[in-house]
């Protein structure tokens, strides 16, 4: 998905972001994000969250392998993830998280508010705990 909003003095701003989710076995949702998650994409990476940390789901694992780019607003993504999650009685854990999004997590003191995994089979290997 490309979102193409015009900034202040006109120009485009061009931001590319996907999100795909599968169903790894039931009640375990993955939530594979690419790209940057920025305040131009910041609702496309909500709906894709929204959707994933619903029940019947137990388990979501947001896969941040692919961002290249993490703001303050794509940790707002992440802050509302974990209290949704919250909310519905879901496990929550980030996959994959690389520089662009452990840099943030790190300098903000968010990082220890999640359960981070290097991979998927990472989390479900060690029950997502």
């Amino acid at each position: 998905m490309t979102s193409q909003p015009e900034s202040p003095d006109d120009e485009m701003i061009r931001t590319v972001f996907d999100a795909v989710t599968e169903e790894l076995e039931p009640g375990v949702m993955l939530v594979r994000m690419s790209g940057e998650i920025d305040i131009a994409s910041t609702e496309f990476a909500a709906q894709a969250i929204r959707a994933a940390v619903v029940p019947p789901a137990r388990l979501v694992l947001l896969d941040l392998s692919a961002v290249t780019f993490c703001s303050s607003a794509g940790l707002g993504n992440l802050v509302e993830a974990r209290q949704l999650a919250g909310r519905h009685g879901i496990d929550l854990a980030l996959v994959g998280v690389g520089r662009p999004v452990d840099r943030p997590l790190s300098i903000t003191g968010l990082g220890g508010q999640f359960r981070i995994f290097a991979s998927a089979e990472d989390a479900l290997r060690q029950g997502g705990a």
